[in-house]
């Protein structure tokens, strides 16, 4: 299976060697992209400089369009998947196989990492948005998501062709979750530990908490689009 390996990063200069290390085991660099999402350090000089795919945004945008353009990248280049992973180390890259493994295995369509077999480390306001949102996802869809908000996961671009994507920041990882489901996906899950290092978070926790109650209450009763 052709995969493209996407990183969104922001402000990612002191881990994204490490990480691109550990990815080319698995991956040609050819096959891996970093998304630097209008970073004010070194990181997209220092990708540029690892033999990666880079694609450069001059302002912030948000994960979700950092994400987005690596989709479009996977796409546009005829890959049969797209993994997506952290650029601050808090995805084991070594676990990149576990997840392509079990969507070979399964036939699913979506492959998503599981971090709440263990949440101990996981900062208390992440852990209650996380669960309050993984609760309407599973309402909403009837999959048996327990980690939405995971970056961590693997899509057919088969799907990726056919998602209606429209939020911009974090919250794209739990949008695309409602609109596999949507479409009938077949979903897997791969159990990842939880990792949380000194890295600063750029999660504003109650702004992201908001956007995120406002994409579940609102999905509902989205107007869908009209696609050819």
């Amino acid at each position: 299976m052709k995969v493209l390996a996407i990183s969104p990063a922001f402000n990612a200069e002191d881990t994204l060697e490490p990480l691109v290390d550990g990815l080319v085991e698995l991956f040609e660099r050819r096959d891996i992209v970093i998304v630097d999402d209008g970073s004010s350090d070194s990181t997209w000089k220092l990708a540029k400089s690892l033999g990666v795919r880079t694609i450069h945004f001059e302002k912030n945008f948000g994960k979700g369009h950092a994400v987005k353009a690596g989709f479009a990248e996977a796409i546009a280049n005829g890959y049969e998947a797209a993994l997506t992973i952290d650029s601050d180390l808090q995805h084991p890259p070594e676990l990149c196989r576990d997840l392509i493994d079990t969507m070979a295995e399964s036939g699913a369509d979506i492959v998503i990492g599981d971090r709440m077999g263990d949440i101990s480390t996981m900062p208390l306001q992440r852990r209650f948005s996380n669960r309050a949102t993984s609760f309407f996802v599973r309402l909403w869809t009837g999959e048996k998501v327990r980690d939405s908000q995971c970056g961590f996961r693997l899509i057919k671009t088969a799907l990726l062709g056919r998602v209606d994507l429209r939020v911009e920041r974090y919250q794209t990882e739990t949008e695309l979750i409602l609109e596999a489901a949507r479409l009938g996906a077949k979903f897997a899950y791969v159990p990842v530990p939880t990792i949380y290092n000194d890295q600063p978070s750029n999660i504003g926790a109650f702004a992201e908490t908001l956007r995120f109650i406002g994409l579940m209450l609102g999905y509902p009763f989205r107007r869908r689009r009209i696609t050819s």
